[in-house]
């Protein structure tokens, strides 16, 4: 599909242009907040009671696969105090780093986590939910059994209690804990209410939605391997534009890598020139957004993108189909919304070039599924478009949110209404069987 007739496609679109609300989750009034340290980031050590005392006590950061660094987050005590030899003591110290944690997490990036503590000469390293038993059992303070939930690869807010809040109840403890980062609804903010008993076993008694997908997380062809933002997105302004820059520059290594599967698989060179100008665009888009982040006060971070190897055509063909032909497509059609309706004059003049530019971008995944299509077998078509109607109905369950007001106005995003009625606009043009991406 040339990009001026999906261009007078999408104009038509939007001039043809429910409610489904997040829940509240767990009153947490009678939960406490967790003690942390490291500029309110990480759970503190205090209150830690382990099962044989120990003279020095440390939360450390272990690196990953994925990078990171070495750094204690929290620490109580002094090491080797009662040691019969202060150096042997230290060398032993030194050179007993763990390398995995008790816990591992990914959000926008991973990290994990381990207890080093000393008693006497020995060093002891808590690496393993076993260990962690072994060392804190029985749980008997707020603070073990938030460590104990950690275990799940939760994340638990020192700052919001929503997001992280424990408190006594019989037999052991209740925890609030977070997953997701609320970018569609393939990864939800969801609230658990986990309960540790006094032997450290952690068990699921209730969840709750707190967020579900928002229309900004549709501009930009996400990659493979995307990992979802630390501890999930705060809701003002200012993140939603970081979030957006985040999945800008997302979208930077995902043209790139279309390019080089699309050379890899012989694509013609129109195909790989255009894959090459997109991932341009991206990058100018991701500066556009930073600054529009930082204008209201939040700095955007990197995305974190897990490599993966070369995929086969079919594969190409069904992300395209989901990624290009539905989200890519409907972000072009998002973006002209907005630089019509956005509050702030800097947002409409962002959104003007950028919803030109992905209109540009969803053209050429339509004429990406042309090609692959005729490469393609029956069976394999008819699976891209089982994938093309999976996005659909993916699509319209994330626009089905109510997006804060405040954020709304500001980027003139649609209501849920104006959102599905612009996707019912899409689906008679463009995404009907006869039409579809394949």
């Amino acid at each position: 599909m040339r990009h001026r007739t999906l261009s007078r496609i999408l104009s038509s679109a939007l001039q043809g242009a429910l409610v489904v609300s997040a829940g509240c989750g767990v009153n947490v009034s009678s939960f406490d907040s967790p003690v942390c340290v490291a500029g309110d980031y990480a759970l503190s050590v205090e209150g830690l009671n382990p099962a044989i005392p120990v003279d020095y006590l440390e939360f450390r950061n272990v690196p990953t696969a994925t990078g990171g660094t070495t750094v204690v987050l929290s620490s109580r005590g002094t090491k080797c105090s009662t040691a019969p030899s202060r150096p042997i003591c230290d060398a032993s110290y030194a050179s007993a780093m763990p390398t995995t944690g008790f816990y591992q997490r990914c959000f926008d990036g991973c990290d994990a986590g381990a207890l080093v503590a000393t008693r006497g000469g020995e060093v002891i390293v808590v690496d393993s939910k076993a260990k962690l038993d072994s060392f804190l059992a029985p749980y008997d303070t707020s603070q073990e059994a938030l460590f104990a939930a950690l275990t799940t690869g939760q994340y638990i807010s020192c700052t919001d209690k929503s997001r992280g809040a424990v408190k006594a109840v019989d037999d052991g403890y209740e925890v609030v804990t977070t997953t997701g980062s609320g970018c569609g609804t393939s990864d939800p903010v969801k609230q658990h209410v986990l309960f540790v008993d006094r032997n450290g076993q952690v068990t699921e008694r209730d969840s709750y939605l707190l967020k579900a997908g928002t229309p900004g997380c549709v501009i930009g062809r996400r990659p493979a391997g995307l990992r979802s933002p630390r501890g999930g997105m705060a809701s003002s302004v200012g993140h939603y534009f970081a979030d957006n820059a985040r999945l800008e520059s997302a979208s930077v290594k995902a043209f790139r890598v279309l390019r080089a599967e699309l050379l890899a698989h012989g694509a013609p060179p129109l195909l790989l020139r255009h894959a090459h100008r997109s991932a341009q665009d991206e990058i100018r888009h991701t500066r556009v957004t930073r600054r529009l982040a930082r204008r209201y006060g939040v700095r955007a971070q990197p995305p974190s993108v897990q490599p993966q190897p070369l995929r086969s055509l079919e594969a190409l063909a069904i992300e395209n189909a989901a990624e290009g032909c539905v989200r890519e497509t409907f972000g072009a059609l998002l973006g002209r919304w907005q630089a019509a309706r956005a509050a702030d004059p800097a947002v409409r003049r962002a959104m003007i070039r950028i919803a030109r530019d992905e209109t540009r971008h969803a053209a050429l995944s339509w004429q990406v599924a042309s090609w692959a299509a005729s490469r393609l077998s029956a069976a394999a078509c008819e699976r891209v478009a089982a994938a093309q109607r999976q996005a659909v109905e993916t699509l319209r369950r994330e626009l089905s949110i109510e997006q804060e007001q405040s954020i709304r106005e500001a980027a003139g995003l649609p209501s849920p209404v104006e959102a599905l009625a612009l996707l019912a606009q899409l689906e008679q043009r463009l995404w009907q069987p006869e039409q579809r991406c394949a």
